[in-house]
């Protein structure tokens, strides 16, 4: 397993409402910070805005893991791939331009 796949399983373990107030935490902080920056504040108290960015940028990938296991798996979602036997027809393609034109120009 890998650790996306861990921490999947670690958060649906959790209850739902717990999972969304998670993701919708993440949401509101990345929105504050959005707004903070579009309205030009550099500082709130001893923070700055972008220490506190540098912080978001390290745990936003958990509102990913955090959507990814808010969706809950339903019987048959495994699926087999698809075979495709058939040939392609490309007859009816034709090349857009000469590429002994395109080398010509590019070394004249």
């Amino acid at each position: 397993m890998n650790p996306l796949t861990i921490a999947t399983q670690l958060l649906r373990d959790l209850p739902s409402p717990v999972r969304r107030t998670i993701y919708t935490v993440l949401a509101l902080v990345g929105a504050v910070l959005a707004a903070l920056v579009a309205v030009g504040v550099d500082r709130i108290g001893s923070l700055t805005v972008d220490r506190m960015l540098q912080v978001y940028a390290y745990l936003s990938p958990l509102m990913g893991v955090v959507a990814v296991a808010n969706v809950t798996p339903g019987e048959g979602t495994e699926q087999p791939l698809l075979d495709f036997d058939e040939d392609a027809d490309v007859s009816s393609f034709e090349p857009v331009g000469d590429e002994s034109d395109v080398f010509a120009e590019a070394y004249s």
